[in-house]
């Protein structure tokens, strides 16, 4: 009798589960959110691989349970932080609720003065900065800030690998790279490591110094440069005999996808800090990007899956907030300080502006970023 009983039990949750979800009826009210974004210049496929995440999550959710419409008015800035003034004011004017910003740290920056007279919520799924979301109480980051990451590299590299003796390179071009070799040399220092060198590749003569360096010394390379600066390094370092690990940090892949894409088998073997890992059987969710992206001739990348859970970040806050008619404040409150909200690839949350989520230590193997490990 037991045993029936439960076998009852199954088969009506099973049913349950297949159940379709509750139809919506659009109520044909819609909800204005801005997109400021590369669509044309030098970081153009940056933006169109954020746009597409963000397109493919508005694909599948398209209403709210009111059944209020979510649609976009893009803006582009022409990959210039002058234009990308002009772009945030068109938004402004538009009157949206929220505006997704796919620029990254250097431009952040530049527009931060700007950004402090703009009372709309952001939410940056790229700009890895700490320092964008200071004075700014309207601005969230959705991806790992730089001192997370140092934090991250400099555990991996000690406890997971037991190395003590690295070496650094970054480039000052970069708020980002330049502001992640400061923290992981403090963080790592003071774990107990040991910085044998750290080179700024936007000096004069760089890789001369680079390569007057005894590597004998060091186990692992952590290197804070784009994918064309890489290279140059590569053609030095295979002159050597000796052998190193090389460590890369977030979001260098899909750069390079963009930038050096018939370069990036030069890549494999080497170690990369990712918000992502390759999934043998991806949710759902993740097949529907990456089939998006396919027809649109482009590979997942983490520019598109950051977008999709800003979606899932933007969607929450405007289902609590529908009963204030989205007002800023109500948003904005959701937006920085979230609860546990379910990710394309894992549950992440907000605090203080500041995502709260897994970090993984991928190795590239075949172009894939196959996970060594998870940091939280």
């Amino acid at each position: 009798m037991k045993t029936q009983f439960t076998i009852l039990i199954i088969i009506s949750l099973f049913f349950i589960s297949c159940q379709d979800k509750p139809k919506i009826t659009p109520s044909k009210k819609i909800v204005k959110i801005g997109v400021l974004a590369p669509l044309s210049g030098k970081y153009v496929k940056l933006g169109h691989q954020s746009l597409l995440g963000l397109k493919a999550a508005n694909k599948m959710n398209k209403y709210l349970s009111n059944g209020d419409e979510i649609v976009f008015i893009q803006a582009d800035t022409k990959s210039l932080p002058s234009h990308a003034v002009e772009a945030t004011n068109k938004l402004i004017k538009n009157n949206v609720k929220v505006i997704f910003s796919f620029v990254g740290s250097t431009q952040m920056l530049t527009l931060k003065e700007s950004l402090k007279k703009v009372k709309v919520p952001i939410i940056s799924t790229i700009a890895a900065d700490d320092n964008i979301t200071n004075d700014n109480p309207y601005l969230t980051q959705v991806c790992i800030n730089n001192n997370k990451q140092a934090l991250v590299a400099s555990h991996y590299i000690l406890d997971e690998k037991f190395i003590e003796n690295v070496g650094v390179v970054y480039n000052t071009k970069s708020s980002y790279s330049s502001s992640m070799a400061q923290k992981f040399n403090y963080y790592f220092k003071k774990l107990g490591g040991n910085v044998v060198f750290s080179i700024d590749m936007n000096t004069p003569n760089a890789v001369e110094k680079f390569q007057k360096q005894n590597k004998e010394k060091i186990k692992m390379l952590f290197n804070l440069t784009d994918a064309s600066t890489t290279l140059k390094l590569l053609n030095s370092i295979k002159k050597e005999n000796n052998e190193y690990k090389i460590l890369l940090s977030n979001g260098f892949i899909s750069s390079a996808m963009e930038t050096n894409k018939e370069s990036l088998e030069e890549f494999n073997g080497m170690y990369i800090i990712e918000h992502y890992a390759e999934e043998n059987s991806p949710n759902n969710e993740r097949k529907n990007i990456q089939n998006i992206l396919k027809k649109k001739s482009f590979k997942e990348s983490s520019f598109s899956l950051l977008a999709y859970d800003g979606y899932q970040l933007l969607l929450y806050a405007l289902e609590h907030c529908s009963y204030t008619n989205y007002d800023e404040q109500c948003v904005n409150s959701l937006l920085q300080n979230s609860d546990i909200i379910q990710g394309v690839s894992g549950n992440f949350s907000t605090q203080n502006a500041k995502v709260k989520r897994e970090v993984f230590v991928n190795k590239i193997e075949k172009l894939l970023l196959k996970k060594e490990v998870v940091i939280y």
